[in-house]
Order: structure tokens, then sequence, then C-alpha cells
């Protein structure tokens, strides 16, 4: 029988490189091709890096939301975003520049300031002592940025009271000069250097605004009889300009820092008129609110430092008593973190909205 050997045979062995074939060429080409893809995405990674570190800088030094980068439309209006309850009949409103503390006068049921935090938790209240009077009704607010200090206009004693930023009572702001007949305080609004502007009611023939330096010395009066009726909410803008709430004449006025003045805003049914203006205030994007109570609306314009009238740019509100509409607005205020707050007076609370 013949035996055969069933063992394989050794392969050849191989001593020279092995020869590329077609599947080796796809490989080298596809992680060819996926070694591009990942630097395209470490550089787009990289891009976007800077970009956000350029805008954490940005933010770092000007203190303001990403909506107020420049180039941005300023024709936005703003959102609403929540509301503050537990104020009874809210008039005045006033905030401090990082928005942690938010003054709110009540003008019905205890009457008195209510103080409450950036989250809108209600942390203090400025209440005048026994000595001032038996009874006050609060109705604008401001603050003044040199010393912090807190000022009331209080209709029911014709006074202004002052508070420190801690809420307790320093004094009544007693004014230096001749104020002639009558002294009734309503709007109130401070310059940069501590200077006080204030609209009086109390001669009916006469209402007027008083400009104060900073110790409390009288240095102007603006305004020429029966010129203003009721007056209320002022603010002084970054121009040095004042616009003031000529509520019962329907309109917004402008005047200058010498006390002429400049433009009006009047009452009507057009594009950007008023009703029954109450509060007004401005922010650092050059934005001029003011609250039109019978409207139940706050109109918003830009301040042009090449024009005294300022530009209609939109509206937000409407009347209701759902979240971002107004029962009879009255005052408002600004920080500078981009927030607006409203106080909706029948609503008995305070809205507040942001860009």
């Amino acid at each position: 029988m013949t035996n055969f050997d069933t063992t394989a045979p050794e392969a050849p062995k191989v001593t020279g490189p092995l020869p590329q074939g077609e599947g080796d060429v796809a490989d080298k080409a596809t992680s060819t091709k996926m070694s591009k893809k990942r630097k395209g995405l470490v550089a787009a990674l990289a891009i976007l890096l800077l970009i956000l570190a350029a805008l954490f800088a940005w933010y770092l030094l000007n203190r303001k939301p990403l909506s107020e980068l420049p180039g941005l439309s300023s024709t936005k209006m703003p959102h609403y975003e929540f509301s503050i309850y537990g104020t009874s009949h809210p008039l005045g409103v006033a905030a401090t520049t990082s928005g942690d503390r938010i003054y709110v006068t009540e003008s019905d049921g205890t009457r008195m300031v209510r103080v409450y935090d950036a989250k809108g938790k209600q942390v203090g209240t400025l209440t005048p002592p026994k000595s001032t009077g038996p009874s006050h009704i609060p109705v604008y607010v401001a603050i003044n940025p040199i010393t912090n200090d807190v000022y009331v206009s209080d209709r029911s004693t014709n006074s202004i009271c002052v508070y420190d930023a801690n809420g307790k009572f320093l004094r009544t702001f007693a004014p230096k000069g001749n104020l002639g007949a009558g002294w009734e305080p309503l709007g109130l609004a401070f310059g940069p250097n501590g200077s006080l502007y204030v609209t009086d009611v109390g001669n009916a023939k006469a209402h007027r605004i008083l400009a104060f330096t900073h110790d409390g010395t009288l240095v102007r009066s603006m305004g020429a009889p029966g010129q203003l009726s009721f007056p209320n909410g002022i603010v002084v803008d970054s121009h040095g300009n004042i616009e003031v709430a000529d509520s019962n004449n329907g309109r917004l006025v402008v005047f200058s820092s010498s006390g002429k003045m400049l433009a009006t805003i009047s009452r009507g049914v057009g594009e950007g008129d008023l009703g029954l203006p109450r509060g007004v205030a401005v922010d650092d994007a050059g934005r001029l609110f003011v609250a039109d109570t019978s409207d139940h609306m706050v109109r918003v314009y830009a301040i042009d430092k090449s024009k005294a009238l300022p530009t209609y740019i939109g509206s937000f509100g409407g009347e209701g008593r759902l979240d971002g509409t107004f029962e009879y607005p009255n005052g408002v205020a600004t920080d500078t973190r981009a927030h607006i707050y409203v106080t909706d007076r029948e609503n008995n609370r305070v809205q507040v909205w942001g860009y």
C-alpha cells in the first residue's frame, strides 16, 4: 500500500515588504479623511472657545447682558419675566443698579415701602417714625447714586423721607432756599452728581420742577405758571436733559439742564402718542420708558443726543390681568442688567421685564 504524506507544505517565507492591495489604499484614504475631519472639528471648537472668551471678557468689562452687545437692534422690545406680589396698590418703584434691591411704594393697606431682592422675596420695609405724622401715603421713590440713600415722597405729609441703604430712617428732606407758597413733592429723580429733581404740585396755578444741589440747596425752578399739570415721574438722561411726565396734560416734556423746554411728546391716538403718562425711566442703552396709565402699557423711545425729541420705537403690555398685561401701570424703573420694573397698580404687583 502506498503511503501518502498529508502534511501541508510549509508556506514560503517572505523577507521583503508586503505588496499593497486595493483594500489598504482605501483604508489609508479613509484614515486621511477622518484626520482632516478631526482637525476641522478641533479648529471649530477653538474658534467657538475664543468667541465665548471674548463675550465673557466683554461682560466682565461692561457688566451688561449679552443682549446689549454693540450692533444688536435697539428696537427690540423686552419680554415678561416674572411678577412680584405682596404690595397693595403699588405706585412708585426704584431699583439698585445691580437689581439686588427693589423698592416699591404701597399706597393702600399699611402704606409703606416694601423692599424685595432680585428674586422678588421681601427682605425689609421702609417705615417713617410716628414723629413724622400719624398717616403716610408713599408715592414715588428714588436712590441717591452718591450715598445710596433712598428718598420717598409722601403725599399725606407733603414731605420727602430719607432712609439709608439698610432701611434706617435718617431724616425728612429739608430744602434750603425760598420755595414760595406750597410744597407737595411727587416725582423724584437724581442726577449722576447727586443733584435732586422734584415735581411739585403744591401751588395749583404753578405746578413745577424744582432742582436741588446734593446738599438740598434750591438752584432752579422749571416750568412756567400754567405750563405743567400734575407732573409725576421724572428722570435725568445721560445727556443731562430732564424728562417729566406732564400727566394731566397727557404729554412728556423734555427740559434742558438749565430749565429750557426742548420738546414734547403729546397726547393722541397716533403711534407713539400718549394718554396719561405717569412713571418714566431711562436705561444705560439710551432707551426711555414711559408708563402710560390709561393705555395700560409702557411706551419705549430712543434718546438721541443730536435731537431733543425722543424717537418712538415700540411698546409692551396691554390691558388685562394675565402675565405681561397691566391694569393701570404707574411707576417704572430700570437697573444696569437690562431689567425694567413696572408697578401694576390694580393688579397689586410689580412686573419685571428684561432684554
